[in-house]
């Protein structure tokens, strides 16, 4: 009986109980929902005619020469012998992000995005409190090379109260030799490489349907637009609610989650050689979604949608458990952002990383990955044969179309399961409509690691776990410590600033105190001090997350592709035996 506990976010845990675990679920048929809005596309409020204020941008000169030249995402992949990036890739195509900031917070305030080109789409409103969630707020991808931002205030508002900047701009664009007709929502048609197979070409009802699942992502980090691959999973209940499964470089944080634009039925609109590139009557999602849980190590991430998707798509089957080897898999995918391709392979085994870290390894009989496929559901048929079930998402790899010998690695849902089983497979459906809330100023990780609720289910060595919280006078922040003489020792000397909420919160075994060993079948949850204001404390059980606050700058030692902008700071480590491998507690493996 585990416990789900979210690291480094204190006031927002999870919990949920199993009594058997499920491992296998089959898919399901969106349906309309009463807990879910549907995405409304607006009309602007202002006529053509109007007062409007144009603002024009010139980009330096380093930039336009940048943007000349074909770029490919490199997110460098290192570890052991995989040298290959990560295959996520920046957008590059005729279409605008514009991060807006604003000093506003009033719900009755709203903003509008209107783009110029392809179907000239409105989107919003977006009410003021929630795009002053993020400090930087980045709007849907408008297509075209201007936009339009509406500005709606209620008559009792003052304008001179409001300040409004745009201090990024995303600007996706293309060489004209590689754009389709002017005008036409062109994307990324036709940039995946000669080898891959469209979709459409094996239209098996197995095929079509987990096709209605898969979706284009496209998704802004730090002024950076990218594309990934993602699918949606069905629950244990049936619950209709979208959760999307893809990488964790991709969805490595809540801002990428809150930006998240998705691409449904981005198919070609028929088998032919050479291809069809005409556009799709594809639809978009520009909601965003809420990052539930990720891991660093594993490369995996579930989100759950904003609003609800399109009608005609299919929440996928998925399976939580070790994949036969030999087995025969297909991989649903947008390389390059292009339109919806499908790519077949054998499962060699499990490959295994330096760091203890156990991935899916797989090579292609047909077509490969490329940028843009990170995150796309490794797939096996079902014992019936009639639908694919997702066994975990694309880390990285060496295939291409002019190296088919080579070989991916991808996240494995069985790992990855029993950190988000209260999504994927809860006890009952929600008729309190519960969800997940976070305070103003704190943001998700997605973080988690596993702890007993319960002492009758935890081993008997294991310890309680006290939770003291700091007074908002002293700096509003929560503490864990499983050590009973540290618990008591700070009820005493911290007596009036740190009150203590629970003795016992939860359960969880202890390291050894000279070697800093955990015991077996059990994984490692690492406490960092800030250093600066000597209260906030993060707690992680993910090893890449634990070196980037234990070694500056570690983006430049061996892990290229781990970003470690949201672990910035002065961290000192707190455990038993020998830092960085210096753990305060350890947590079940699974």
């Amino acid at each position: 009986m585990h416990h789900r506990w979210m690291s480094c976010l204190p006031l927002a845990f999870l919990a949920a109980s199993v009594a058997a675990q499920i491992v296998a679920v089959p898919p399901a048929v969106n349906r309309s929902s009463a807990f879910l809005k549907t995405e409304i596309k607006p009309s602007s409020l202002l006529t053509a005619g109007g007062t409007a204020y144009a603002i024009m941008l010139a980009p330096p000169a380093a930039v336009e020469s940048r943007l000349k030249q074909a770029t490919t995402a490199s997110v460098s992949q290192s570890k052991s012998r995989m040298a290959q990036s990560g295959k996520g890739v920046p957008l590059r195509i005729g279409f605008l992000r514009l991060a807006l900031e604003a000093t506003v917070t009033d719900p009755d305030v709203s903003f509008r995005f209107a783009e110029s080109a392809g179907l000239r789409q409105v989107y919003g409103p977006y009410p003021a409190n929630q795009t002053a969630a993020s400090k930087t707020y980045w709007s849907p991808v408008l297509e075209g090379d201007t936009a339009t931002v509406e500005i709606y205030l209620p008559a009792d508002v003052d304008p001179a109260s409001v300040r409004l900047a745009i201090p990024q701009i995303s600007h996706l664009v293309r060489a004209g030799a590689n754009l389709l007709k002017a005008g036409e929502p062109t994307d990324d048609i036709g940039d995946a490489d000669s080898c891959e197979v469209d979709l459409v070409c094996a239209p098996t009802p197995a095929n079509l349907n987990q096709s209605k699942a898969v979706a284009k992502m496209v998704f802004t980090k730090a002024g950076h637009t990218f594309v990934c691959t993602g699918t949606l999973l069905n629950d244990s209940i049936a619950s209709n609610t979208p959760y999307f499964f893809t990488a964790a470089h991709c969805m490595n944080s809540q801002e990428a989650a809150s930006n998240l634009f998705t691409y449904w039925f981005f198919d070609a609109v028929s088998c032919a050689n050479p291809p069809n590139l005409a556009v799709p009557p594809y639809k978009t999602l520009a909601s965003g979604a809420m990052l539930l849980g990720r891991s660093v190590d594993y490369d995996w991430a579930l989100v759950r949608l904003n609003a609800a998707p399109p009608a005609g798509t299919i929440f996928s089957a998925w399976r939580a458990e070790p994949i036969a080897p030999s087995s025969s898999v297909a991989i649903v995918q947008h390389p390059e952002g292009d339109l919806k391709k499908l790519s077949l392979g054998i499962f060699k085994g499990d490959y295994n990383f330096d760091e203890g870290t156990v991935f899916s390894e797989v090579r292609y009989t047909q077509g490969a990955t490329e940028a843009g496929s990170s995150g796309s559901g490794l797939l096996t048929l079902a014992p019936s044969g009639g639908f694919y079930e997702l066994r975990g998402g694309l880390y990285a790899g060496t295939s291409a179309c002019f190296a088919p010998g080579e070989t991916d690695v991808y996240s494995r849902l069985d790992i990855a399961l029993p950190l988000v089983t209260q999504y994927l497979s809860p006890d009952a459906p929600n008729p309190s409509k519960k969800t997940v809330v976070v305070e103003s100023g704190w943001v998700r990780t997605g973080l988690t690691f596993l702890a007993y609720s319960d002492p009758a289910f935890a081993p008997a060595d294991a310890s309680p776990v006290c939770r003291f919280y700091l007074v908002p006078q002293y700096g509003d922040s929560h503490f864990y410590s499983a050590d009973p003489a540290e618990c008591a020792a700070t009820a005493v000397k911290f007596a009036g600033q740190w009150i203590e909420e629970s003795p016992a919160l939860f359960y969880i075994q202890l390291p050894d105190r000279a070697t800093g060993a955990c015991p077996a079948n059990t994984r490692p949850i690492y406490r960092f001090l800030n250093r600066l204001n000597q209260i906030h404390h993060r707690y992680t059980a993910e090893v890449d997350a634990r070196n980037c606050m234990y070694y500056p700058g570690y983006t430049n030692r061996t892990d290229k592709d781990l970003d470690c902008s949201e672990f910035v700071g002065n961290w000192l480590e707190e455990g038993y035996g020998v830092a960085p491998a210096a753990p305060v507690m350890c947590g079940p493996a699974s």
